[in-house]
């Protein structure tokens, strides 16, 4: 993962205060970009160019740094084929770069760092299952939704032993820190509370930092049940890597929708507003036939699979008006 970008160049004096800024140039460089020393003439100059940077539309840069999840089956997994990533967001990117005009880099990215890489400026956008939710609106900005799931429980191939949520507590469950099942993505304590209690009041939780670990600990018996989205958890259970080993419980469903928007930092709204109109357009002409593409074991078996997975317009709608710092 790279660090932060280079910062921008030195912010040019505004007119008014050209005067000012010629006299005191002898002295200090305040309108130049500061000494760096943390002196009060370098503190406005700092101001305005942070400003100024945020107003800067993302899609005036040639390349943008995107922050996928890379090794996640179903949303982006590399191709055996070609060095180039295959899945659901990674054909989303694709439309996006081929709509809005732009070059797309792709960085792996783990759930617990979405926030920071787009605080730190390393990443431009996070396109990795990112779940909109109160506390990450109050750090990022989201735009308004292209997939929507409820959340399950992933098992190894005829586990007899649990088969409905009540068999859950008790058991010990893997999920991943930053993820919608740790309890600590939540600010405030009974939020917290309800994360851990969402499978059962005895369950024992531990927590790593991808699902492709969580998956591969729980086909080697260290956990009883994998926990997170179930269309993450779909996706693993029809890649050939682990279809023989693992399944989704049918009849599990934590009623706790989530609806995954595109996240980028504050201050680029009219950005955000962008990508909206890009991803109804995305909804409305592409989303059914890269969700066929990439989740065939769904579509095989599921008949109402739109209705399920799909943000339907009122909730596209709903959403966008508190989208991109509507808050």
């Amino acid at each position: 993962m790279p660090h932060s970008v280079s910062s921008p160049g030195r912010v040019p004096c505004p007119r008014l205060l050209a005067a000012v800024c010629l006299s005191a140039l002898a002295l200090v460089t305040a309108c130049g970009g500061g000494s760096g020393d943390g002196s009060d003439g370098a503190s406005p100059t700092r101001t305005t160019d942070s400003r100024a940077r945020a107003q800067e539309s993302l899609f005036d840069q040639q390349t943008l740094n995107i922050a996928v999840k890379k090794g996640q089956p179903g949303f982006s997994t590399r191709s055996e084929e070609e060095d180039d990533f295959a899945g659901f967001e990674a054909q989303l990117v694709q439309f996006l770069s081929t709509d809005l005009d732009f070059k797309a880099a792709d960085w792996d990215v783990q759930s617990r760092n979405r926030e920071k890489v787009l605080r730190e400026r390393s990443m431009d956008l996070v396109v990795a299952t990112y779940s909109i939710t109160a506390p990450r609106d109050k750090e990022v900005d989201f735009t308004a939704p292209y997939l929507k799931t409820y959340q399950g429980v992933l098992v190894r191939k005829n586990e007899n032993r649990i088969k409905r949520l009540a068999d859950v507590d008790g058991k010990r469950v893997c999920s991943v820190r930053g993820s919608t099942g740790d309890p600590e993505s939540e600010r405030d304590a009974k939020a917290r509370k309800s994360v851990r209690d969402a499978l059962g009041p005895n369950v024992v939780a531990e927590f790593r930092n991808s699902y492709k670990t969580c998956v591969k600990e729980l086909t080697r018996g260290n956990f009883e049940a994998v926990w997170t989205d179930k269309i993450i958890l779909e996706g693993f259970a029809q890649d050939p890597r682990y279809h023989d080993d693992v399944e989704v419980v049918r009849n599990i469903t934590v009623k706790k929708l989530q609806f995954y928007g595109i996240g980028l930092r504050e201050g680029h709204e009219a950005d955000c507003h962008k990508l909206n109109d890009a991803l109804k357009r995305f909804l409305d002409t592409q989303w059914a036939l890269a969700f066929r593409a990439h989740f065939p074991s769904i579509t095989e078996r599921v008949a109402g699979y739109e209705q399920q997975y799909k943000p339907t317009d009122d909730e596209f709608e709903a959403l966008a008006k508190t989208s991109c710092g509507g808050k």
